[in-house]
């Protein structure tokens, strides 16, 4: 039996990841217990874990940990992180790569190494036609080959579609080709997260259209939503430099924690990065900013090493900013 006593006449609720346990029926009447003694209560399944990270906390078939976050990285134009982690002596919890439609193999090529070094393979796709056609189904035959090429991969992988929507197009289309994909890529690969990948900014602060609750997909299930939200302290724009910064505990991780709670979803950082000029005058950003995430049950947080269509210098190119990531990431679990 199950019940939704808090629902509003006209919304709807989904039921996923049921398991059925069947029962032996015996063969002849069991004994009745003696008054005195009550009959045991059967406890309800779990699902069980697919595996336990480096820190002890257990993560599920779909890579989502049950304690803790992954602290990992985008790094240069999909290069190969190895050589930065043998300098680091750690090595990334997550690895976040970004792709095109027509470079599946490849995509599948980098999540197999990933997951070999202990790393969740977190992946952007462009799409091979329009939000329109792929919600109508023009596309599971890519969708499909793609979720069984990473089926077939020995471990989790988190993969998202069209990532930073917001002013790309008709946003009721791109959510109705995410709730249409969803199911196509989780139903096909129990070892893939299905992931929405988001500004931050528009959901919080900007139109009504791209609001969590206006742009997320309905009667479907969503894993874990990331969010692209960097430090703007020391940004220059129009010749002015930005000394506010960006409060990402006040201004995001309170609002999307409580909202990601309230709707059952994973949460984390897609991209992150903070300047040059926010190195020197604010050291511990990065230590501190994935403590704070984790405390508000965020579960990863990928910082873009990279200068691909930045506004700033993101990328860790200075000894400072080297070391500061090389101190936040040492403690911060990883795949075992």
């Amino acid at each position: 039996r199950l019940r939704a006593a808090k629902l509003r006449p006209g919304q709807r609720f989904l039921v996923d990841n049921v398991r059925l346990q069947g029962t032996v029926v015996p063969t002849t009447a069991p004994s009745t217990p003696a008054p005195s003694t009550p009959a045991p209560s059967t406890p309800a399944p779990t699902t069980p874990a697919a595996g336990t990270l480096s820190n002890g906390c257990t993560y599920s078939a779909r890579g989502i940990p049950s304690c803790g976050a992954f602290l990992g990285s985008a790094f240069g134009g999909n290069a190969d992180p190895t050589a930065w982690e043998t300098a680091m002596g750690h090595n990334l919890g997550v690895h976040r790569t970004y792709y095109g439609s027509g470079s599946v193999a490849s995509a599948v090529s980098t999540a197999a190494k990933d997951l070999a070094n202990h790393r969740i393979p977190w992946i952007s796709f462009k799409l091979p036609y329009s939000w329109t056609d792929m919600a109508n189904g023009k596309g599971d035959a890519w969708a499909t080959d793609l979720a069984t090429r990473l089926k077939a991969l020995n471990g989790p992988v988190w993969v998202a579609f069209h990532h930073e929507p917001e002013g790309d197009g008709d946003i009721t289309e791109w959510t109705r080709m995410q709730a249409h994909l969803a199911p196509i890529v989780r139903g096909t690969a129990p070892n893939v997260a299905f992931t929405i990948v988001l500004t931050g900014y528009h959901q919080i602060y900007g139109a009504t259209e791209y609001h969590l609750d206006s742009l997320w997909p309905q009667n479907t299930k969503i894993d874990l939503v990331g969010f692209d939200i960097y430090n703007q302290y020391g940004v220059v724009k129009n010749g002015v430099t930005n000394l506010k910064g960006t409060d990402l505990l006040k201004q995001y991780f309170t609002p999307i924690s409580a909202w990601a709670k309230a709707h059952g979803v994973a949460w984390g950082l897609g991209e992150t990065g903070y300047t040059d000029k926010a190195s020197v005058d604010d050291p511990q950003w990065v230590s501190r900013t994935y403590q704070q995430l984790v405390d508000n049950g965020g579960v990863a947080m990928a910082y873009f090493n990279t200068n691909l269509n930045s506004i700033a210098n993101w990328e860790l190119s200075t000894s400072v900013k080297k070391d500061q990531f090389t101190a936040a990431i040492k403690s911060t679990p990883t795949l075992r």
